[in-house]
């Protein structure tokens, strides 16, 4: 278990990571390019498209394992993240093609993100024992170390560009070392394909949609943070590690807390958190209140995303047939890649032209339909 684990916890951390640069430092990098928050919500809104379109063919070739695994989906995006970023490094002169390039580099490395996931879960299937709590935590702590490192590198993007490509590197190899080739059990590919799920699976498609509603605002804070932290305070890269850094503990415990206490509570106080977590900072661009409100909406994110992301690869897994497991953990990041290109567009332009303070009224809305949406959800499910 500890050996499968450390590995597990390497082929995440890798990724994470990765997606630290993808996730929080695009804005930066863009921004300090000479370009407004609404061209750069374009930019990134394209690369989440590019995402949503990859995820869906990686997702059911892997499922169906005859032209695509696991290990090979991976390594093959992997690969082509470092490229986009080496030859990105060498476009930095022309803005058109350095903001292609990222644009390409980020939308890749979102596609990867379920079958990196669904590593785990083909593990544990099976029998075999794997902490995915634990990884994830771990991966967690990764990151907020990646955040310092890409805070401290933000003044030189060439040198950020050359660590994210040493790191997709690194999911390359772990991906052709640990993740699977093939699963050693002939499964029978369900009828209606991809689109089938969502005949099949009506409470989760609900689910999935009050995930996209609660993400839209969760990925405006995390992407747009740069321009945030201008009006409320606090310092960009030390929120991104603390919120990071609480992950770890709350992650690790959710594997003991969800033998006491159902998935479906769990999600929908977790997603209640978020509304406190988005109040503080709503709060903080109102008032003279100084960083801590920043700070501690970051540390809220133990009690939120830490719990509610865990909870939801897990619902997502229980509720699928075997032959649909890998389309389940696409689904739930497919919703999360349409909040992200809602959440890039919705963010740069209401930032642009409304400012902070209305943008983060406008997410806190959101969060109060997302929890409503996932509560709806987890009632259908448990008739």
């Amino acid at each position: 278990m500890k050996l499968r684990t450390f590995r597990f916890s390497l082929l995440q951390g890798f990724y994470w990571m990765g997606a630290c640069m993808v996730y929080s430092y695009a804005e930066r990098m863009l921004l300090s390019r000479g370009l407004q928050t609404g061209t750069i919500g374009l930019i990134l809104a394209s690369s989440y498209l590019l995402a949503i379109f990859l995820q869906p063919a990686l997702a059911a070739a892997a499922d169906r394992e005859r032209h695509v695994t696991l290990r090979l989906g991976i390594a093959v995006c992997a690969a082509l993240s470092a490229a986009f970023a080496a030859a990105a490094v060498f476009g930095m002169r022309v803005l058109a093609v350095f903001a292609v390039l990222l644009g390409a580099l980020s939308g890749v490395t979102l596609a990867v993100q379920p079958l990196v996931n669904a590593v785990g879960f083909h593990y544990i299937n099976r029998g075999q024992d794997l902490d995915y709590s634990f990884a994830r935590g771990a991966a967690s702590i990764v990151y907020a170390l990646a955040s310092l490192l890409f805070g401290a590198l933000a003044a030189r993007i060439d040198r950020m560009l050359w660590v994210y490509a040493a790191v997709q590197a690194g999911l390359f190899v772990c991906a052709l070392t640990f993740a699977p080739h093939r699963s050693g059990i002939a499964v029978r590919e369900t009828h209606g394909g991809f689109f089938g799920v969502f005949r099949r699976y009506p409470a989760f498609v609900l689910f999935c949609v009050g995930n996209l509603v609660l993400v839209v605002p969760h990925m405006v804070l995390n992407s747009y943070l740069a321009s945030i932290t201008k009006v409320t305070g606090g310092d960009m890269s030390v929120m991104i590690a603390i919120a990071a850094l609480v992950e770890f503990p709350a992650m690790i415990a959710y594997s003991h807390l969800r033998k006491r206490i159902p998935d479906r509570v769990m999600l929908v106080a977790s997603a209640s958190v978020y509304l406190l977590k988005t109040g503080l900072l709503l709060l903080a661009a109102y008032l003279p209140i100084g960083a801590w409100a920043a700070y501690v909406s970051s540390a809220l994110q133990m009690l939120c995303y830490a719990l509610f992301v865990p909870a939801a690869s897990y619902f997502a897994n229980d509720c699928m047939q075997e032959t649909d497991r890998v389309k389940g953990q696409m689904l739930l990041t497919e919703a999360g890649l349409f909040a992200g290109m809602i959440s890039m567009l919705l963010g740069g332009f209401a930032i642009e032209l409304f400012g902070v303070g209305i943008t983060l009224m406008i997410c806190e809305g959101l969060v109060a339909a997302g929890v409503l949406l996932v509560w709806l959800a987890l009632r259908k499910r448990a008739r």
